[in-house]
C-alpha cells in the first residue's frame, strides 16, 4: 500500500507540474499582450515586438488563438503607423487566414477597425484626401479584404460593407471610374435572376443608390439622377439608415435647386437635415442653411427656425447669421441683407452652394422688398426705386417687369418719363375696356378693306 500511495502521488505531481507550466505560459502570454497594448501610443517599436511575442508563443501552442488574432490586428495598425507596408500586408494576410477560427462578430470587428485605422492613416494633413501612394496601400488592403470574402460564403454583409467602404474611398479621392465599376458590382448582389431589384434587401438598394446619387451630383449627371432618385423614395419596404436616407434627401434637393424648384428643394433639404440631426453629424447645420436659403428662394411664409429641430442650433454663429439674414428677408432691409452677405464674419457666402445661387436668392429679395416698396404709391420714380434697393436703374426696370408678368404687382412703366404707374381698380377696368375698344376698331377696319376687295372683285367680272 505504502508503495502504491507513494506512485499515486508522485503522478499527481507530475500532472500538476504540467498543469503550473502550462499557467504560467498562458499568464506570461495574456502579461505580454497587455504591455503591448499599453506601448503602443508611446512605444510603438517596442509593442510592435511585444504583440510578435505573443504570435510566436501561441502558435507554439498549436491551433490555440486566445490573443493571436488580436495581436495581429495590432500589428497590422502598428505597421501602416510605421510605414512598413510590405510587411502589414503580410501580418494582414496571415489575419485573414485566422477568420474562419474566431466568431463572426471579431472577424467583422478587427476587419473593420483596421480599415478604419489604414484608412485615417492614409489621409493628408492638408485636407483629408489620400494622396496616390496612400490610395495604392489603401487599395491593397481592400483588395487583401474582399479576396478572402469573397472565399468566405458565409460573411456576404461583411463582404459588402467592406466594397461599400472602398466606394466611399473612391468618392473621396474622386476616382469615378473605379466607383462606378464598383457601385455596379453591388448592385448585381441586390439583383433578382432577371435583372430586377431585389426589394427584400431595400436597405443594401439604399445604400448603393445613396452613393450613386453623390457620384451624380459630384459630376452633374442629372439625367441618370432623375432615373434614380425616385426608385430611392420608393423603396418604402426598407429599414432605412437615416445617414443614407440624409445623404438621398441632401443630393434630392441639389438636383431640385438646380431644376430652380424651390419649394420641392425646400422640403428635400429639410428632410436631409431631420436624419442628418438623428444621426448627430455635424451636416446637419449644413443642411439648415440650405433649408433657409431654399425657404427664401421659394418665398415662402413659414419660418425654418420655427420648428423645435432648428431651435437647437439658434446660438451657433453660421447659423445665427443666416437666422439673421431671414428676419432681414421678412423685414424687406435691403442693407442688412447686403452686411450680411459681405460680412467675413458671419461667413454665409463661404458656403460654394449658397454662392452658387447669390443671383437667384437676391434676386427673390429684391422682388419681394419692390413689390412691398411700391405697394402704398399710386407713382414711383425709377431713381427713387433704384436707390432704395441700391442697384441700377436697369436692373430695377427688369425686376418690375417680371412683378408685372408673374402679376404680383398692376401697373405700367413709363421708360420716357422714368416712372412706375400703379393701376388702381377702375383705372385697370378703364384700360383694358380701351384695350378691347381698339382691339373691335382693328378688327372693324380689317373687315371693311375685306368687303372693299370682295365689292371690286365682283365688279371686275
Amino acid at each position: 500500500m505504502d508503495s502504491d500511495e507513494e506512485f499515486q502521488f508522485e503522478s499527481d505531481d507530475d500532472g500538476w507540474g504540467d498543469q503550473q507550466e502550462e499557467d504560467e505560459e498562458t499568464i506570461k502570454i495574456e502579461n505580454t499582450f497587455y504591455e503591448a497594448d499599453d506601448n503602443k501610443r508611446h512605444d510603438p517599436q517596442k509593442a510592435l515586438s511585444q504583440f510578435y511575442e505573443v504570435v510566436s508563443a501561441e502558435k507554439a501552442r498549436g491551433d490555440e488563438i486566445n490573443y493571436r488574432f488580436k495581436a495581429l490586428q495590432n500589428i497590422v495598425i502598428l505597421c501602416c503607423r510605421l510605414g512598413r507596408l510590405d510587411e502589414m500586408a503580410q501580418q494582414y494576410q496571415e489575419l485573414l487566414a485566422l477568420m474562419d477560427k474566431v466568431t463572426r462578430n471579431d472577424a467583422s470587428d478587427a476587419i473593420n477597425t483596421i480599415l478604419d485605422s489604414v484608412s485615417g492613416s492614409g489621409a493628408s494633413a492638408s485636407g483629408g484626401a489620400a494622396g496616390s501612394g496612400d490610395l495604392s496601400k489603401l487599395e491593397r488592403v481592400y483588395a487583401l479584404t474582399l479576396t478572402r470574402l469573397k472565399q468566405n460564403t458565409s460573411n456576404q454583409r461583411l463582404w459588402f460593407n467592406t466594397s461599400v467602404k472602398l466606394a466611399k474611398l473612391y468618392l473621396d479621392t474622386q476616382e469615378f471610374g473605379k466607383l462606378q465599376t464598383l457601385i455596379r458590382d453591388l448592385h448585381k448582389s441586390c439583383t433578382t435572376p432577371d435583372g430586377a431589384d431585389d426589394t427584400s434587401k431595400g436597405s443594401a438598394l439604399l445604400e448603393i443608390y445613396a452613393l450613386e446619387i453623390q457620384l451624380c451630383t459630384v459630376t452633374k449627371n442629372s439625367l441618370r439622377m432623375k432615373e434614380i432618385y425616385p426608385k430611392t423614395i420608393n423603396l418604402t419596404s426598407a429599414i432605412a439608415d437615416p445617414r443614407n436616407v440624409a445623404v438621398i434627401r441632401e443630393s434630392g434637393g441639389k438636383m431640385y435647386m438646380s431644376e430652380k424648384k424651390w419649394q420641392s428643394a425646400y422640403n428635400e433639404f429639410f428632410e436631409a437635415f431631420k436624419n442628418y440631426q438623428e444621426t448627430g453629424s455635424g451636416r446637419a447645420r449644413i443642411m439648415l442653411k440650405y433649408v433657409v436659403l431654399a425657404n427664401m428662394l421659394a418665398c415662402m411664409d413659414i419660418n425654418p427656425f420655427d420648428s423645435r429641430e432648428a431651435k437647437v442650433y439658434q446660438e451657433d454663429p453660421e447659423i445665427k447669421a443666416m437666422s439673421e439674414l431671414r428676419q432681414a428677408f421678412d423685414n424687406n432691409d435691403v442693407s442688412t441683407i447686403d452686411k450680411l452677405l459681405t460680412s467675413s464674419r458671419a461667413g454665409i457666402l463661404r458656403d460654394p452652394l449658397i454662392k452658387e445661387y447669390l443671383e437667384d436668392l437676391l434676386r427673390n429679395i429684391r422682388l419681394q422688398v419692390l413689390k412691398k416698396l411700391v405697394a402704398p404709391y399710386r407713382t414711383a420714380g425709377i431713381d427713387y426705386l433704384s436707390k432704395e434697393l441700391n442697384v441700377p436703374k436697369d436692373e430695377v426696370i427688369s425686376l418690375l417687369v417680371q412683378l408685372i408678368l408673374d402679376e404680383k404687382i398692376n401697373g405700367g412703366i413709363d421708360a420716357t418719363g422714368g416712372y412706375l404707374q400703379m393701376y388702381t381698380e377702375s383705372s385697370s377696368n378703364h384700360m383694358r375696356y380701351s384695350k378691347c375698344k381698339q382691339w373691335v376698331e382693328t378688327l372693324q377696319k380689317i373687315n371693311n378693306s375685306l368687303n372693299s376687295r370682295l365689292t371690286n372683285m365682283a365688279g371686275a367680272r
